[in-house]
């Protein structure tokens, strides 16, 4: 028996009620940022349960390929789920699909690196670091979820962007990352770089704030910049992300519902910019603005 909430009410008016309150297939409205990404990210939690990220020196089990292969799902899993929950009618394309264009890559191993040249270079470059938090984010992740958004950002930009596919903890110290930051940008100097630009996403961010003074300007992507101080002394040895006063030109873009790291709390004269995102999950829509974002920022030192 269906209780009635409003006992002044006729039969009539209760039914009338009724069928303004529920609508089979829903009601025809615009759902916002927020809630469209809570449809979402609630779909995948239910449906692809999340692997351990817990990096070895915190007690995880050590093995990134469960972590690695969510990840690297992330993207088509996002599309899918996209349809099912928001609808058809919207553009459920991620930016590694919608913006391509002819990019070109090219195999750097002496960089250990893929080079990806957009199909109208400016003369600007720009190193990128994916995420993974010190210890993953390489392989299939790193083919199937980070790559696509740079070539994404060289096409839309006009930069010319190394991603480098750095050493990773605990087998190797952040003193080996930086040898690699240092290598690939003296690479993309020697190739007549107008500018150089380090771009990278969570930990990969920390990475170019630790090499703050080898860049003409830095693109921070949801920064875990707290990261560094939870490392293991003998990986992090005396790396420290340099005081956001001495930046040169930043972009810091933040996820306002960042489960992962918190905002953080001296940015200096960067420019910001937040997204409505969780760390690793948004709307494919927030996905194409975070890329979009990239590459006008790049096109300002083209």
């Amino acid at each position: 028996m269906v209780e009635n909430n409003a006992p002044h009410e006729t039969e009539q008016e209760q039914e009338q009620r009724f069928r303004e309150e529920f609508e089979v297939g829903g009601k025809d409205r615009q759902l916002s940022d927020e809630e469209q990404l809570e449809q979402l990210g609630s779909y995948i939690d239910a449906h692809y349960p999340l692997p351990d990220f817990t990096p070895p020196w915190a007690g995880g089990a050590g093995d990134p390929d469960p972590a690695d292969r969510y990840i690297a799902n992330l993207p088509d899993r996002t599309t899918h789920t996209a349809m099912i929950m928001l609808g058809s009618g919207l553009d459920h394309s991620m930016p590694g699909v919608a913006f391509i264009g002819n990019v070109s890559t090219e195999d750097a191993p002496e960089l250990s690196a893929t080079i990806f040249r957009p199909s109208a270079p400016t003369g600007a470059w720009a190193v990128s670091f994916h995420s993974g938090g010190w210890w993953r984010g390489a392989g299939i992740a790193l083919d199937m979820q980070w790559r696509p958004e740079v070539a994404a950002a060289a096409e839309l930009s006009g930069t010319t962007i190394i991603d480098l596919d750095y050493p990773l903890a605990p087998q190797h110290t952040i003193a080996d990352m930086n040898a690699a930051v240092t290598k690939a940008v003296s690479f993309a100097r020697e190739q007549g770089a107008t500018s150089v630009t380090g771009w990278g996403y969570s930990s990969g961010a920390a990475l170019a704030a630790i090499n703050a003074a080898l860049f003409d300007a830095l693109i921070l992507t949801f920064p875990d910049l707290g990261s560094v101080d939870k490392l293991p002394s003998h990986v992090r040895g005396d790396a420290e992300v340099a005081n956001p006063a001495s930046w040169p030109a930043a972009l810091v873009q933040i996820a306002v519902q960042d489960e992962i790291t918190a905002r953080p709390s001296e940015l200096g004269d960067a420019t910001v910019k937040e997204y409505v995102s969780r760390h690793r999950i948004s709307t494919p829509k927030v996905a194409r603005e975070k890329i979009t974002d990239v590459a006008e920022f790049l096109k300002t030192l083209g």
